[in-house]
């Protein structure tokens, strides 16, 4: 299933579309789009305004930068991180979500000291979502946090979690130290069951459409129909106009599909089409 971040759905964060432009039927909900948590507290006014909506979500948990003050850092080994996201997944519950992405922890002085509280952490989150009936999706990053390289995930995939596989985070990756983006599939795919996408130049995660920046979207749609992905996010943060924020849901959407590919990209005439390759 393809949706969107709720960054740009118009009814969450007041940005971008309504969800009736969008054509979408699910939405990630991020903590900065909509005061999920208020003053320590589940906001029930905002649950049941979302319920109104007629979509499904999946939930992005807090992450150690939210612009809310909601913050969860799984580098340092703090109570708190474990009572908010016991938060997060009552939120989910009252939202019928099934799938909570997750990030890895800071790396704040030893690494081995943030991997292993990451680690222990996910040990006790696992167990407790299994209370909620969730499934934590973990996401692969990029420097200075845990999980910026795919090979970095073998000791969390011992514990029942499954993987937010995010291209956009890969990419940079790949152009700063040379992993190749088709690594993280190689070593992940059997664990991967949720997507972000977005574009970039490699040098800074700007979350564009797809085909504004230089990742091959041939490829990573080929690698995406071979893995077992339950729901497709498109990550869109920055944008030039809107329709190239409406032909990324499509691409997501048919491009998907094998048998869509060419026409839904001579359909769209990107002008980057000379990067995107998909002949």
């Amino acid at each position: 299933m393809v949706g969107v971040c709720s960054y740009i759905v118009k009814e969450i964060s007041q940005n971008g579309f309504s969800i009736d432009e969008l054509k979408v039927n699910k939405i990630e909900l991020g903590f900065s789009d909509i005061p999920l948590i208020d003053n320590n507290e589940i906001n029930k006014e905002a649950i049941e305004y979302l319920n109104t909506l007629n979509v499904k979500y999946t939930l992005h948990s807090p992450t150690s930068d939210e612009s809310c003050g909601v913050c969860v850092d799984f580098g340092a080994n703090n109570k708190k991180n474990l009572e908010i996201m016991e938060k997060c997944f009552k939120i989910a519950s009252l939202l019928d979500v099934k799938y909570v992405v997750i990030h890895g922890g800071d790396i704040n002085g030893s690494y081995y000291k943030s991997y292993i509280n990451t680690l222990n952490q996910l040990k006790e989150l696992t167990k407790l979502a299994e209370d909620y009936s969730i499934r934590l999706v973990l996401e692969n990053l990029f420097d200075n946090r845990v999980g910026a390289l795919p090979h970095e995930f073998s000791a969390f995939l011992e514990y029942d979690l499954g993987i937010t596989i995010d291209v956009g985070h890969a990419n940079l990756m790949s152009n700063k130290y040379g992993v190749n983006i088709k690594d993280y599939f190689r070593y992940l795919r059997p664990y991967i069951e949720h997507a972000h996408l977005h574009d970039n130049f490699g040098l800074k995660d700007n979350h564009l459409p797809l085909g504004e920046g230089n990742i091959n979207w041939k490829m990573v749609l080929n690698e995406l129909r071979k893995c077992r992905v339950k729901n497709i996010i498109l990550e869109i943060r920055n944008y030039y106009n809107k329709n190239s924020v409406l032909n990324s849901i499509k691409i997501a959407s048919k491009g998907y599909k094998r048998r869509y590919m060419r026409k839904i990209y001579n359909h769209l005439g990107f002008s980057s089409a000379h990067i995107l390759n998909f002949s």
